[in-house]
């Protein structure tokens, strides 16, 4: 079966061996866990570029405005993103494979050995590494769950998503149910919290919701099967149901399963910053085709790691489909790949960045990303010299902070202070 582009590129093979993580102290936080399976799957991506082992002193690296957005988190603060990483490296936990009979069953390590943040063109870039054994099945799993980033960044409790892990293998089982073990390990595989708690009330406060969520946002269905003896629960396994199959494009001629447009580019957008009512209004303004041509030309120039990141996805698509004169369902060429297009012709003139402001908050917010957007295209040097202007600025103005200063030292000008105060001298400047 031919998987589509863009969920194969949104795809982890997670080995089967890490699926179930129990806690020997304080465990993960959701927002954790998931960001931990965004940076299994990118490792994940570089190990196989390499196509062998990496050496032992070798780290993976991602961008952390990247990392979060494949996490379904939203581009936080340093210092949250730092709770998260210190979380994974300080947690033990015990791996444990659901079928001890078929491969590995059981590890004991931290999650990560290493990790820390490298400041590279003004975006910040988390690396880190894993134990030796995590490489390794990364690379060559033995038996592993596919699963796809955008669903996992969907779900928001952890029971949710431990639950998702262990159902998510059994999606395509004959059998269709899960692995039977007794409600003890079910309470310590699918809750963060090292002090023991009663099946009966994990599954009322916790398991409920989490099975509902799992059935709303994710491509399976799940029920809970409870093995009673008398009264008392003496096994626990759920039911596990895939849902209808997403639609496909396939490899030759990027056309979608169904033959529907909307679909169709739908899933040229995984992983990107982009919701399905921003969708919708770019489908009423280009053809499907032009749409896809420019969400291929996006995604270049975000592979492109020579070139600065681009922070607001939206708007840097606004600026392809916009240059060279492309309205309705006209078709007009992209950039060319790594080519960073000037402010000049990134959306609309400044003059209507400033008269947008008696639209609503709406039409001012997205004024402000188009602005953004620009500032991210720019060229580095002219934008760390901008940069250096706002600090003096402040300082001027008795509101540098030690806080700022740091930011603006590391060429980081995406804090909420600086990101503002940008905007408002590339708006000034282009009048």
């Amino acid at each position: 079966m031919i998987e589509d582009k863009a969920e194969k590129s949104a795809s982890l093979r997670k080995p089967n061996e890490i699926l179930v993580m129990i806690s020997k102290d304080k465990g993960l936080t959701a927002a954790a866990r998931k960001l931990y399976t965004v940076l299994l799957w990118s490792a994940q991506q570089e190990i196989k570029e390499m196509g062998r082992v990496p050496d032992a002193t070798h780290t993976f690296e991602i961008q952390l405005s990247e990392a979060l957005l494949l996490s379904g988190l939203s581009v936080e603060s340093r210092t949250v993103a730092q709770g998260y990483l210190r979380e994974m490296r300080k947690t033990p936990i015990t791996w444990e494979s659901t079928t001890p009979t078929n491969g590995p069953e059981w590890s004991d390590m931290a999650l990560l050995s290493q990790v820390g943040f490298e400041m590279k063109n003004g975006a910040r870039f988390v690396q880190w590494a894993f134990p030796p054994k995590i490489v390794e099945a990364l690379l060559d799993p033995i038996t592993w769950t596919v699963q796809y980033l955008p669903t996992v960044a969907k779900l928001n409790t952890y029971e949710a998503i431990a639950l998702y892990d262990i159902c998510s293998r059994y999606r395509n089982s004959p059998r269709g149910v899960t692995n039977v073990d007794p409600p003890e390990w079910w309470v310590a595989a699918l809750t963060s919290n090292k002090k023991k708690r009663e099946w009966r009330k994990v599954k009322c406060e916790k398991i409920a919701a989490a099975i509902e969520e799992i059935n709303r946002e994710s491509d399976i269905e799940i029920s809970l099967i409870e093995n009673k003896v008398g009264r008392t629960v003496e096994s626990v396994q759920f039911a596990v149901k895939k849902k209808a199959a997403p639609v496909q494009i396939s490899s030759d001629d990027d056309k979608q399963g169904d033959g529907s447009d909307e679909s169709n580019v739908t899933a040229m957008l995984i992983g990107l910053s982009i919701k399905p009512t921003q969708l919708a209004a770019l489908m009423k303004q280009h053809s499907s085709e032009r749409l896809v041509s420019a969400v291929g030309d996006l995604r270049k120039r975000i592979a492109n790691k020579a070139l600065d990141p681009v922070y607001n996805h939206l708007s840097y698509l606004n600026s392809i489909l916009n240059q060279a004169g492309d309205h309705g369902n006209s078709s007009g060429p992209g950039p060319i790949d790594g080519e960073v297009l000037p402010p000049k012709t990134i959306g609309p003139a400044p003059a209507k960045i400033v008269t947008l402001e008696d639209e609503g908050v709406i039409a001012r917010q997205e004024a402000i990303n188009t602005v953004v957007a620009k500032i991210a295209a720019m060229d580095a040097v002219r934008r760390r010299e901008m940069l250096q202007a706002v600090a003096a600025d402040l300082k001027a103005k008795g509101a540098m902070t030690p806080s700022i200063a740091r930011r603006v030292n590391e060429g980081d000008w995406n804090a909420p202070l600086l990101r503002a105060e940008m905007v408002k001298r590339f708006i000034a400047a282009e009048q």
